[in-house]
């Protein structure tokens, strides 16, 4: 076999390829191929580090050695005051660039690409209109050609990347834009990536922060109902997702009283619950100190209005109950009025107009209480606004009706009770998400 071919076989062949012209292509071709490993080569960063700061680094030193550039820079639009921010900057003058350096939107190339969203070739900047002298003579460094390219996701501009003077002395030209445009285009991947990264650690902070919360309050509430003769007591808690400060306790008081509190901590997530597991530890001593009803509750106001943080406040209805002769009195502060009823008589009322404001807003509040004598067979029901608050798929409230409907379509057993609202509350909401907690508490007195 004949191993030598001839210049005119090659260029047969290969055509222009085989000229002298032709190598100085296929150097060319070999360079351009290079290029593009090394672009593959980021490509392959990003989705093996969630470190943002080195994938960018790494994607603008990447960006300066294939294009022969003196210097280069990345910025990212901050979301809430529509600047370009200085994330990344090589080259000679690049430390005076670091630390938070701002751009607006419209200001010197880089802000006119942010404004525009489209790639920039600057041959002279000293002689566009739009180039901001104020780096040059801030650092001293001779800006001669710019290439500006935008990071963008779905249209939407997040960043611009640039790079400053040909090493050559050259211009940058459309290859370089076609090779800088692909690299940010990685670039702007990794800034997603990092930004769903950190949306989804978030999430996952917030689960654990509700469970957090959620955990706490169910560990001080009554993990059973009390039992004494002649009383019968029942309760339903259903936290909501985004999990508020509701709690409700049974306080032994004697051998002939038990006090019942049920209240509504503001705001939502783990700083209400906390303050409700200190709360209810605190009214709890104090109401076994102080047996008047009206004393216990402007001291609980009084501690809530010192100790309050973020403007936090509770809405609480107090009761004590004596299990003999049915004697009931209760104090309310801004909580929902508790209700009476009994099944067989068919008698129903709504306790409204005794009370004062939420404890921890007006400090020395005076709190007057209310008494009644209940007879065999009524029973009492306290809930928080989460019940009557409740929402169906068309925007209405559960609302009083509903609860008075409830509680009249059977006797007054309290267990009974309980799952006639319960259930009638789900038939209502149906897949509606929660908005807050639910909570209910059900006393009976029953003739011994």
């Amino acid at each position: 076999m004949n191993t030598k071919i001839s210049k005119t076989y090659i260029t047969e062949c290969f055509g222009d390829m085989a000229a002298p012209d032709g190598y100085a292509a296929i150097g060319k071709m070999r360079e351009r191929l290079e290029n593009l490993k090394e672009c593959f080569r980021v490509s392959g960063l990003i989705n093996s580090s969630l470190q943002l700061d080195e994938v960018l680094e790494n994607i603008m030193t990447t960006s300066r050695s294939i294009l022969g550039a003196d210097a280069c820079s990345l910025m990212l639009v901050d979301e809430k005051s529509d600047e370009l921010v200085f994330e990344v900057a090589q080259g000679p003058v690049a430390d005076m660039l670091k630390g938070g350096l701002r751009i607006r939107r419209g200001q010197g190339i880089a802000g006119s690409v942010h404004d525009s969203g489209e790639p920039l070739l600057i041959e002279n900047a000293y002689e566009d209109a739009r180039f901001n002298r104020e780096f040059d003579r801030m650092t001293g460094y001779r800006t001669q050609t710019i290439l500006c390219v935008p990071l963008k996701i779905k249209e939407r501009v997040i960043g611009v990347s640039q790079v400053i003077n040909k090493l050559d002395g050259s211009n940058f030209n459309e290859e370089d834009k076609e090779t800088l445009s692909l690299l940010c285009a990685h670039a702007a991947i990794a800034v997603e990536n990092a930004r769903l990264h950190h949306e989804i650690l978030r999430s996952q902070q917030i689960e654990q922060d509700m469970a957090f919360a959620t955990s706490i309050q169910l560990s001080f509430l009554p993990q059973e109902m009390p039992k004494i003769e002649g009383l019968r007591f029942s309760a339903h808690y259903q936290p909501a997702r985004e999990i508020g400060g509701d709690f409700y306790d049974f306080i032994p008081l004697d051998e002939d009283r038990i006090g019942i509190l049920i209240g509504d901590v503001s705001g939502k997530g783990v700083a209400s619950a906390l303050f409700m597991a200190r709360f209810t530890t605190a009214f709890r001593v104090l109401a076994i100190r102080e047996q008047d009803p009206e004393r216990l509750m402007r001291k609980a106001n009084e501690i809530v209005c010192a100790q309050s943080c973020r403007g936090m406040f509770v809405t609480l209805l107090y009761m004590v109950l004596k299990k003999n002769c049915g004697d009931v009195v209760y104090v309310n502060a801004g909580h929902l009025p508790p209700i009476i009823w009994n099944g067989p008589e068919g008698r129903y009322a709504t306790l409204r107009g005794i009370g004062g404001p939420p404890i921890g807003i007006v400090p020395d509040q005076h709190y007057p209480c209310a008494g009644m004598s209940l007879n065999p067979g009524d029973c009492i029901l306290l809930s928080t606004d989460g019940l009557i608050e409740a929402k169906n798929d068309k925007g209405e409230l559960f609302g009083w009706e509903r609860i008075e409907s409830c509680l009249s379509a059977g006797d007054s057993e309290v267990e009974s009770a309980k799952s006639r609202i319960s259930f009638a509350l789900s038939q209502f909401v149906g897949e509606c998400p929660q908005a807050d907690d639910i909570t209910l508490v059900l006393a009976g007195f029953e003739e011994k």
